[in-house]
């Protein structure tokens, strides 16, 4: 217990350092070599400061959607406005944040979605460590860190807060904590759409970890003290039901409550998905439109940019050579896969597909296996450097207000 005690301990004090690096060093790029793209800067919908030119560093920390997410922060949604396509959930715990900091919604976001995601870290190396060993949670760990999506877990976007409540459900069912993933799964499809999806891996864990024996209540007793055993069975089983059903209802509340919400706020419970067919991108009937999936990744036209991108096809290419591995780890992993990395693809065409695919924890512990069981360690190390590279060439593009994911 006290070795487990040092580990995380050990673990947490690591992470810190890493954030407090990571950020004082994007701080420190953008004093002394600032190049944002001011043109991108007022061709776009929403930028930060909202009204006048860049302002430093405000401007640089509040690109793409950060930009509107701050502006839901501070000014709420309303009807017509492109912005209502962002799920309510980040932008209403900005604005609770901003109550401890002076009213600054940017200072709010960037401390939340540090804390955020160094907890959801955390969680995500506590699971894997408890599941597949402490060796395979260090290294799936660094491939997350260092992963080019995983850029956006240090700034205003909903990543910090989705994969947090992701970890906290995975943890839950885990270590069968009804309330954590009840939580969890009620605050998931009000973070990002595709959150109301989890009900698929906590069915298939209720189906396979949880098997209810009043399915098999036809079976007659042989004695008086069986018959007692069974009676008790019974009441377990009607408590086990309860839970289990419940726990399937709450990505469904989670989903009322959003277009409830959307409706207090705009007078129309659709405005959100009616405001994302302005983006021409994500869309619920591509996830059944197959031939439109399959000929648009055969379709790129830049290495990256917000559509066509070389890039984001290739990072979906790693996740579809995962899949066999990702199989033999666990038939669950499988699900959580196809929820936080196959549905995003298939939605959006592959749009920001290398941001949404730093979401998908099974690649990672994937990856994690498959490098640990080489014999010769170069590939990692190439591999490594790879995503070192390309994460720094992200985000450099990302606080110079162009085109990361």
């Amino acid at each position: 217990m006290v070795a487990n005690s040092k580990n995380w301990r050990r673990v947490f004090l690591s992470l810190l350092l890493v954030k407090i690096v990571y950020l004082g060093g994007v701080y420190l790029a953008v004093s002394f070599w600032p190049d944002l793209d001011e043109e991108k800067y007022f061709e776009v919908m929403r930028h930060w400061p909202l009204e006048g030119g860049p302002v430093f560093p405000d401007s640089h920390f509040g690109t793409w959607d950060a930009a509107h997410y701050l502006y839901l922060s501070t000014r709420g949604y309303t009807k017509g406005t492109n912005s209502c396509a962002f799920y309510p959930l980040w932008p209403l715990a900005m604005r609770g944040g901003s109550i401890f900091t002076d009213g600054s919604d940017l200072i709010a976001g960037m401390v939340l979605a540090n804390l955020f995601s160094l907890a959801a870290w955390i969680l995500f190396h506590r699971v894997v460590s408890a599941r597949f060993g402490e060796t395979v949670a260090l290294w799936a760990l660094v491939f997350l860190i260092l992963f080019p999506g995983s850029l956006f877990y240090q700034f205003i976007y909903s990543e910090p807060l989705f994969v947090l409540l992701v970890m906290v459900l995975w943890l839950g069912l885990e270590r069968d904590r009804f309330g954590l993933a009840w939580a969890a799964a009620f605050l998931l499809p009000l973070s990002r759409p595709v959150g109301v999806f989890c009900e698929l891996p906590i069915a298939w864990h209720l189906l396979t970890y949880k098997p209810l024996r009043s399915l098999v209540w036809f079976e007659k007793c042989a004695s008086e003290n069986a018959k007692e055993e069974q009676r008790v069975n019974n009441q377990v089983d009607a408590e086990n039901n309860w839970r289990s059903y419940g726990l399937l209802t709450a990505p469904l509340l989670g989903w009322s409550v959003y277009f409830a919400l959307m409706w207090s706020w705009t007078g129309n419970p659709l405005e959100g998905i009616q405001a994302q067919k302005n983006w021409g991108t994500h869309a619920i009937s591509h996830l059944w439109n197959l031939p439109r999936f399959i000929v648009g990744f055969f379709e790129p036209t830049t290495w990256h940019d917000y559509a066509g991108s070389v890039l984001d096809r290739c990072a979906f290419m790693l996740l579809v050579y995962s899949l066999p591995l990702i199989w033999r780890l666990g038939k669950d992993m499988v699900l959580w896969t196809y929820v936080l990395g196959i549905l995003p693809a298939m939605s959006g065409t592959f749009t920001s597909f290398t941001r949404y695919e730093s979401a998908a924890f099974p690649l990672f512990i994937a990856l994690a296996v498959f490098f640990t069981s080489l014999k010769r360690k170069w590939p990692l190390v190439v591999f490594l450097a790879f995503n070192v590279v390309l994460h720094g060439i992200l985000l450099w593009r990302f606080v110079n207000f162009r085109w990361a994911g």
